[in-house]
């Protein structure tokens, strides 16, 4: 059935006069396709680049189609020493193949075709290879580890986890790995030094199983599509939105006063989402019901809609509402680590206004400077300041919603919290050691299209020079799976309705977010406050709830 396929494809490209390129946005961002071949076989199960020519292999007839890659002609074709080849690698006029069946990994000269080293697999289930010039490197799928080898025995030389669970593709970039993960779907740019997940792309076709790095372009065999997909690199987006949808979402809040007293005054504050940023936009203006007494700004610029009652008597209720529609897609940057600016590029406004001081960052007690200088070390570099503190958060804080919101102090001390004290924590560090840092505050989509969200979520923004605001979720990518924690920075799912951008200490929201309310009452009284959220769709999408999505929490 695959070949039967695989011969269809190449009719339809045949009679279609298949062009090669794809129509583009006027901003090309990492991993967009920009141009298709044909694969040379129906099995392609590995790719290399040699310097001018992509190689493919083939798993079923064990051969290496050598490809042109601007016309996807075939050039010639060699045959592989072992029966089933998962990857191969170009190395100095040689190919490395590895061989799941077998496990072993051999060097074949591409002049003569005599393989002239083989040697064993760090373990029993190769999956992927790449070179970076002097060291081979290795996926297992079977233990999830990528290995680091001396090419000339197989010594192992490092390792760490793979990003996923079936890592089928590696590619060395020049200063970062690639991996391909054929069950998610996904790239991932990696650290070489430990595999930390820098980026994640999603791959254009159902079943990534080869990469390569032509030196401009990244390169990507799809097994199912057939397909070589040529992938931009690095053309200068730094964020871009995939995956959106149209929703309507009603936030309602409603006070009532249960008696017997008389609830003397009562103040509410809506936060009011901003018009557009990069992965939502607001497609009406906002309806408030009714409409507010007025509206201010606090000293974060977050704008609020304000709302005041008196002498509320029991039994009686007061409910407040707006309803927005938005298009919410997934927010993704393209972070490349070594092109982050300086801490001291950070614009002095920026610096002064969200390294300061809060009730519950408290960044100049011992213990939050002390551990944040433990976490930081030599490190200058403000992207991996921000990945090392949200890395240590994550090692050191399990996720527990035990009621209220406590200082950064408590949660080290403490070992638990919701995700408004994961953020806590993480602003407060990261101030301490100089990077810019605030939170975000949602209404988080439950599951379905059509859902009600009365917990709601946090997560924080970190200042990156020449980037700019970048999501950091510590507690949504608290996980032991490198891509979970990826996706947690420098990504922000499509689930979230954004209201709040705040650094705490709010003269209207406090430390709340969407919403913050303060009242007085005279003699007992009791007085319950309910607030929740309203999803519905209001567009067929082909948009998809992003996987990425925080741990509940409720506000104060």
């Amino acid at each position: 059935m695959k070949a039967f396929r695989y011969g269809i494809v190449l009719l339809f490209l045949s009679l279609v006069l298949f062009t090669p390129f794809f129509p583009c946005r006027a901003h090309a961002f990492t991993g967009q396709a920009s141009q298709a071949l044909p694969s040379p076989c129906a099995y392609g199960t590995g790719l290399a680049w040699d310097g001018r020519h992509l190689w493919v292999c083939d798993w079923k007839e064990a051969r290496a189609f050598k490809v042109d890659p601007s016309t996807g002609a075939v050039l010639e074709s060699v045959e592989l020493p072992c029966a089933r080849p998962e990857d191969i690698v170009y190395a100095d006029d040689h190919l490395f193949i590895c061989d799941a069946t077998q496990a072993l990994i051999y060097k074949l000269d591409l002049a003569t075709g005599i393989v002239v080293k083989s040697y064993s697999a760090p373990e029993s289930t190769p999956s992927a290879l790449a070179w970076d010039g002097k060291n081979l490197w290795v996926a297992d799928r079977g233990k999830d580890t990528i290995y680091k080898l001396n090419p000339f025995d197989g010594t192992t030389l490092d390792y760490f986890p793979a990003p996923a669970g079936d890592t089928e593709a590696l590619t060395w970039d020049g200063k970062y790995l690639w991996a391909a993960d054929r069950i998610r779907d996904e790239l991932y740019m990696l650290s070489p030094l430990d595999g930390t997940v820098i980026m994640v792309v999603h791959s254009p076709g159902p079943y990534p199983t080869g990469l390569a790095f032509d030196g401009k372009s990244l390169w990507n065999l799809d097994f199912q599509d057939d397909l070589l997909y040529k992938l931009k690199y690095d053309d200068g987006e730094k964020v871009y939105t995939t995956d959106a949808a149209e929703r309507q979402m009603t936030l309602v809040y409603r006070l009532t006063n249960l008696g017997p007293g008389v609830v003397t005054t009562a103040e509410v504050f809506l936060a009011v989402p901003e018009d557009s940023f990069p992965g939502q936009k607001l497609l009406d203006p906002i309806a408030f019901e009714p409409k507010p007494d007025r509206f201010d700004t606090d000293e974060w610029g977050q704008r609020v809609a304000i709302y005041k009652s008196r002498d509320m008597k029991p039994g009686e209720s007061r409910e407040i509402s707006y309803t927005a529609k938005a298009s919410i897609g997934i927010r993704r940057f393209c972070i490349f680590p070594d092109r982050v600016g300086r801490l001291e590029d950070v614009p002095p406004s920026i610096r002064k206004a969200y390294t300061a001081e809060g009730s519950r960052y408290r960044i100049s007690q011992p213990l939050i400077v002390e551990t944040a200088r433990k976490i930081v070390g030599e490190e200058k570099n403000p992207y991996w300041i921000a990945r090392k503190i949200c890395k240590w958060v994550q090692d050191h804080v399990e996720y527990e919603m035990i009621g209220g919101w406590d200082i950064a102090e408590t949660l080290i001390k403490r070992g638990t919290g919701s995700c408004s004290e994961y953020s806590f924590l993480y602003i407060a560090l990261c101030r301490a050691a100089g990077l810019p840092a605030r939170y975000e505050g949602s209404v988080a989509l439950r599951g379905d299209d059509a859902s009600i969200d009365d917990a709601f979520h946090r997560w924080c923004e970190v200042y990156l020079p020449n980037y700019g605001w970048i999501p950091v979720d510590p507690s949504g990518g608290d996980s032991p799976v490198p891509a979970n924690q990826g996706r947690a920075f420098g990504m922000l799912g499509n689930k979230y309705f954004v209201t709040t951008h705040g650094g705490g200490d709010s003269k209207y929201l406090g430390w709340d977010y969407n919403h913050s309310a303060r009242f007085s009452f005279k003699g007992k009284c009791e007085v319950r406050e309910e607030v929740f959220g309203l999803w519905e769709p209001i567009a067929e999408t082909s948009g998809t709830s992003s996987e990425l999505s925080g741990k509940a929490c409720k506000p104060k």
